[in-house]
């Protein structure tokens, strides 16, 4: 490591940019969905839902909340939509994809029904 960090120090500029890439790589990752969006379909149908900077959480049905991601997990409280439908949260590992990749999942709604997660931004 200490030739390495040498190496960069004397070496050119792009050397220093090979040394601050894991740390932005690192730092996107710990984003988690801030700033995506996702296509989710469901037996009721199919919605975007978008993660915006700050916590705030808005989908297509149209649903708002907030989000809360701690490296490791998602957590998403919903809030209430009407009186039939109550405020609920879900948590979930956070799986990164990329755009255009999807999964499907037990853990995205609150009666544990499957759903298609697909990022598209």
């Amino acid at each position: 490591m200490k030739t390495l960090l040498a190496m960069a120090l004397a070496g050119p500029v792009g050397g220093m940019l090979v040394l601050a890439a894991p740390g932005a790589a690192q730092a996107q990752a710990a984003l988690g969905p801030e700033g995506r969006v996702y296509a989710v379909e469901t037996r009721e149908g199919r919605y975007t839902a978008q993660f915006r900077r700050g916590g705030a959480y808005q989908d297509s049905r149209p649903r708002s909340g907030f989000w809360q991601f701690d490296g490791r997990t998602l957590c998403v409280l919903f809030q209430a939509a009407s009186r039939t439908e109550p405020e609920y949260e879900i948590c979930k590992p956070y799986r990164e994809l990329a755009v255009g990749e999807s999964y499907e999942t037990l853990a995205w709604n609150a009666d544990g029904s499957p759903a298609r997660i697909t990022r598209v931004e």
